[in-house]
């Protein structure tokens, strides 16, 4: 009987303890679902810069881009609009790990096709710094001339 008890308090600790970090993660999706804008790309460090992103185009073309992120299945899509680049609009499938293995603040996206189903498996971490109910700051490290550049997409949330 004690044994049972010990398990069952035990269980009931795990499961407290998990489902504050599953609250946090809903309440992150919830904050960043909707219609978001870039509204500029950054780099940390002096210098011009020129980078693609997300394995499609390059950061200049990311200005101006709409995103629109659906939190109860973890689609997404985001345009570029640029005439001057590769236009069009691109699905992605996201996730806000909940695992202790993946850093927090991080969120997972992996372009896919028009059925949301990828065809390489590959994917991105971006690194989540700031999200309030009307803006966003996502940075990525990236590969510029051999020397690794933080690139920072500057997102702000359109009325819905």
């Amino acid at each position: 009987m004690k044994k049972y008890i010990l398990f069952s308090a035990i269980t009931a600790l795990l499961l407290v303890g998990c489902g504050g970090t599953q609250n946090a993660i809903k309440q992150t999706e919830r904050t960043v679902r909707g219609n978001w804008v870039v509204d500029s790309v950054t780099y940390t460090g002096n210098g011009q810069f020129k980078s693609t992103l997300l394995q499609d185009v390059s950061a200049q073309c990311f200005e101006g881009s709409q995103w629109y992120f659906v939190a109860n299945n973890n689609r997404g899509s985001y345009s570029i609009e640029s005439p001057s680049c590769n236009t069009g609009t691109r699905n992605f499938v996201w996730v806000i790990p909940g695992s202790k293995d993946i850093i927090e603040g991080d969120l997972l996206l992996k372009p896919t096709g028009d059925n949301y189903k990828s065809e390489t498996d590959a994917g991105f971490r971006l690194n989540v710094n700031n999200l309030t109910e009307t803006s966003m700051v996502w940075s990525q490290s990236v590969l510029v001339g051999g020397n690794t550049v933080k690139v920072n997409m500057n997102f702000r949330k359109l009325a819905e």
